[in-house]
C-alpha cells in the first residue's frame, strides 16, 4: 500500500512554506461535501468506503505537487468522481468552492459516450495528453491509489501501457515524473 511521507499543513513563512493549504475551510468543506454525496458507495477493490478513495487522492496530491493553488487542487482531488458517480453538479461546485475546482472535477470525468467509442483504454490514452497540468497530477494521483487498491491483473498492464504512452507523449515536470514512477513501482510490485 502506498504511504504519504510528505506533510500538506505548514504555516506560513516556515522552513516548509511551498506545503502551505492557505484554505483549510475550503479544503475542509470540500471534505465534508465529499464524504456526504459518498456515502453508501463502497470501493471495488478493498470494500472499503468510496470516500476513502477521494480523501487518499488529496493526500497523494499534496505529497507531490507544490502550488499556491494547492487549497483548490485538493478540492478538486477530494471531489474527482462527484458528476460521474453522484447528483452534485458543476454548478454547485463552482458556486461552492471556486471556478477553478469544478472545472477540474469536470476535466476529470469520464466522458461515457467517448469510451464507448474508442474504448476504455484509448480514452485515457488521450486524456493524458491532453488535459491540464493541475488536472494530471490529480489523475496521476487516483491512478496511485487505484493501483494500490488490490488491482486486477488488467488494470495494472493497462497502467503501465498508460504511463508508457504518457512518458512518450507528453513532457512532464519533474514531480509528474515522480508519480509516473512510483506508478510503475507499485505495478511491478
Amino acid at each position: 500500500m502506498y504511504t504519504i511521507n510528505s506533510p500538506i499543513f505548514s504555516t506560513k513563512g516556515g522552513s516548509m512554506s511551498r506545503y502551505v493549504i492557505n484554505n483549510v475551510a475550503l479544503v475542509l468543506k470540500a471534505l465534508k461535501y465529499s464524504e456526504k454525496y459518498h456515502k453508501g458507495q463502497f470501493r471495488n477493490g478493498s470494500g472499503d468506503p468510496y470516500f476513502y478513495h477521494p480523501f487518499t487522492v488529496s493526500l497523494i496530491l499534496a505529497s507531490f505537487k507544490h502550488s499556491k493553488h494547492l487549497s483548490e487542487l485538493i478540492c478538486a482531488a477530494l471531489m474527482h468522481d462527484c458528476l460521474e458517480d453522484t447528483e452534485l453538479t458543476f454548478g454547485v461546485i463552482a458556486r461552492e468552492f471556486t471556478p477553478l475546482v469544478a472545472t477540474l472535477v469536470q476535466e476529470l470525468t469520464n466522458d461515457d459516450v467517448e469510451i464507448a467509442k474508442v474504448g476504455k483504454l484509448e480514452y485515457h490514452k488521450k486524456k493524458l495528453i491532453g488535459i491540464s497540468s493541475y488536472a494530471l497530477y490529480i489523475k496521476l494521483a487516483d491512478r496511485l491509489h487505484n493501483v494500490s487498491d488490490n488491482p486486477t491483473s488488467k488494470m495494472v498492464g493497462e497502467t503501465l501501457e498508460l504511463m508508457s504512452h504518457l512518458l512518450k507523449n507528453r513532457k512532464l515536470s519533474k514531480n509528474q515524473n515522480a508519480i509516473v514512477a512510483e506508478i510503475i513501482r507499485v505495478c511491478n510490485q
